[in-house]
């Protein structure tokens, strides 16, 4: 393992991290119930996860230490996601983070939300300061660089609205759920 779910700020019930996930600041990481974060997985930011969240194969969650992304209930990231919370600007510095501050371009530090039942497709990236409202879905290669209305399915570079999802569906399906508990 390349952390220990002891050193996580909180890691709820039923969770299941893959061996190879790595956590590289872990004191910073809230897990909620019900959740998988799937094996190659990279997460270097502050992480706010509530319950039934699946984080697929392959995703990386960056942004360093004073970025955040948050997830909503029952939302999903497919493989190879990348969540940028927090990015260089790549015009005028050194774009690693080996070299102290005064030799780096601009840098954002920001945050990421994803509200309940948001899906992000196969090998899409989100950029800083992005919020998907609840139920915004986001098809695969997709760039995300504003925010999404809820209940619709964005997709393409940049993501535009493609057609609006069924919420009443998806809820009463939630809620039947909860009823089996």
């Amino acid at each position: 393992l390349f952390f220990n779910k002891r050193d996580l700020k909180h890691c709820g019930s039923n969770v299941i991290i893959g061996k190879t996930a790595r956590i590289r600041y872990p004191e910073l990481v809230s897990i909620g119930d019900n959740v998988i974060i799937d094996d190659f997985t990279y997460i270097s930011t502050q992480l706010n996860v509530a319950s039934y969240v699946h984080i697929s194969s392959g995703c990386s969650i960056i942004g360093g230490r004073n970025s955040l992304v948050s997830f909503g209930q029952f939302s999903t990231l497919a493989p190879n996601v990348v969540l940028a919370a927090g990015s260089d600007d790549y015009v005028a510095g050194l774009a690693t983070p080996m070299v102290p501050e005064k030799f780096k371009g601009e840098v954002e530090i920001g945050s990421i939300s994803i509200g309940d039942h948001c899906i992000i497709g196969a090998n899409s990236t989100v950029l800083p300061n992005v919020t998907l409202a609840t139920g915004a879905s986001v098809g695969a290669n997709s760039l995300v660089k504003s925010d999404l209305e809820g209940w619709y399915l964005f997709a393409g570079t940049p993501a535009r609205k493609i057609k609006k999802r069924d919420a009443d569906k998806i809820l009463a399906l939630e809620q039947e759920f909860r009823n089996t508990k």
